[in-house]
């Protein structure tokens, strides 16, 4: 269980899991993502999923993620500015794709996130 699990804010809104990842419906996920900029744990990433009987269907994924020019003005602001103007950065990324990708009942949001330490420990991964 990663930090954005133990926030027991984050848990109370969660409607489900798909493997180990909550699940969060709309507008209910602005609220996280807000919850999140909080506790200075970044969005890194957002999956929209449609729920169907016979499990889960991914119905778009944030860009933001993996847009270079986007993660190269992320990663300058982490640089200059610090770990929370980082955090505040990629979560209005996320506040955004959500707003621009509003959902019904049948859609849940799938949140990826880090910490500062969580964040740290996945540089140190890629570095080696």
């Amino acid at each position: 269980m990663g930090d954005f699990e133990r926030i027991r804010e984050v848990a109370a809104v969660a409607t489900g899991k798909v493997g180990d990842e909550l699940t969060f419906p709309f507008p209910e996920v602005l609220s996280v993502v807000a919850i999140c900029t909080r506790a200075e744990i970044a969005v890194l990433g957002i999956d929209l999923f449609e729920v169907r009987s016979d499990g889960y269907s991914t119905k778009k994924l944030s860009l933001y993620s993996h847009d270079q020019p986007t993660q190269k003005r992320l990663d300058l602001t982490l640089r200059t500015s610090g770990w929370y103007a980082y955090v505040k950065a990629s979560n209005t990324l996320a506040e955004e794709f959500i707003r621009e990708n509003p959902s019904g009942d049948d859609h849940v949001y799938i949140l990826t996130t880090a910490s500062r330490k969580e964040f740290d420990d996945i540089q140190a991964m890629k570095r080696s």
